[in-house]
């Protein structure tokens, strides 16, 4: 019998959605200052769903995919 898994990925990812462009700056502060923050930016997950597909069954986790400009 396995564990059950903690769900520890999807709070990471709801504050990367309502922080990112702080966690750009942070995390990566010469890609921050090339990205044109006045046309905004779209999280794009469920395209990132439709060119990700896992034949395994059950649920799944998928990383964050971002269109900036």
């Amino acid at each position: 019998m396995t564990e059950p898994r903690d769900e520890f990925d999807s709070p990471w990812k709801d504050i990367l959605e309502a922080y990112f462009p702080d966690f750009m700056l942070f995390f990566f502060p010469q890609i921050y200052a090339d990205i044109d923050w006045s046309r905004g930016y779209d999280f794009l997950d469920q395209e990132l769903r439709q060119v990700v597909r896992d034949a395994e069954l059950g649920k799944r986790l998928l990383d964050k995919l971002v269109k900036v400009w």
